[in-house]
């Protein structure tokens, strides 16, 4: 079980790597480019050669690359919903070309027009990139969300839809889940049978063997609070117990484990790693 968190860009994707081997990480996410703006400036090949170097020579396996925060592949205005397309089809090209095994995206927000119209949204734009001939090396996860404000992607079935309509239109996609937005949607994993039930359902709704990678978060906010606000592992309203339950379970266990917990330096994540091992040590 590959375990791993998200690493800086700074000075360059190909310094990531250092970063995660210093941090001893198996697995890794990373940006392919600044989350914040909409500004894209193409990856040097030499970069992304170096990316590919530095990764095989350390062994990190998978490599998980996260979208931009500005991509909503649900917006209601046009302009806004086709520039996420291309932006969205940029950043899977910068993916691919460094040999990343994932990309990770949030499904945006439809504002007030609702799960339907979200649901069609989508999946045209998974068609667009479908047609461009992208996603074949490197595969599309959906991630769930928390369920705050308009924001789309909190409910596992629907997410299951988008799924299998990608399948229909040859795009391999899968599931990223993350553990504090799953709990503050209300899928709670507090016990044994909770935690039973949950994988159960995420096989069920969203569809057997498409658990791509988990995002591995406490959450600041309660069952079902809707709030999208990480936590240290174990000092959550989640809670260690719960963890042991889930990530023990046979199914779990086989996805690699991306920690996003908070971060002022390497030691956070240092201590993070080391409890989310521990947990996994001492099994159901």
């Amino acid at each position: 079980m590959p375990l791993g968190v998200h690493v800086s860009i700074a000075g360059g994707v190909s310094k990531s790597v250092e970063r995660a081997v210093r941090l001893g990480c198996d697995a890794m996410q990373i940006f392919g480019r600044n989350p914040r703006s909409w500004i894209y400036t193409p990856l040097p090949e030499a970069e992304a050669v170096l990316f590919r170097k530095r990764r095989k020579e350390a062994g990190i396996s998978p490599v998980v690359v996260h979208t931009n925060y500005l991509i909503n592949l649900t917006a209601p205005d046009d302009a806004i919903f086709h520039k996420s397309i291309d932006m969205f089809k940029k950043e899977l090209g910068i993916a691919e070309a460094i040999g990343a095994d994932y990309l990770v995206t949030h499904l945006g927000s439809p504002q007030d027009m609702g799960p339907a119209f979200a649901l069609k949204r989508v999946s045209f734009a998974l068609l667009e990139v479908a047609k461009s001939g992208l996603g074949r090396t490197t595969r599309v996860l959906l991630e769930n969300t928390s369920g705050s404000g308009s924001g789309f992607g909190s409910r596992l079935d629907d997410i299951g839809r988008i799924i299998r309509g990608a399948k229909d239109n040859g795009l391999e996609t899968g599931l990223c889940f993350d553990t504090c937005h799953a709990f503050a949607a209300g899928y709670s994993f507090s016990t044994r049978k909770e935690a039973d039930s949950l994988v159960e359902r995420i096989e069920t709704e969203a569809g057997r063997s498409i658990l791509g990678a988990i995002h591995l978060n406490d959450s600041r906010g309660g069952l079902g609070s809707k709030l999208d606000r990480h936590a240290d592992i174990g000092r959550g309203a989640i809670g260690a117990e719960a963890f042991r339950q889930f990530l023990n379970h046979p199914e779990i266990k086989k996805a690699p484990m991306i920690l996003e917990t908070p971060k002022d330096s390497d030691e956070d994540d240092l201590r993070n790693l080391a409890e989310v091992r521990r947990i996994l040590g001492q099994g159901r």
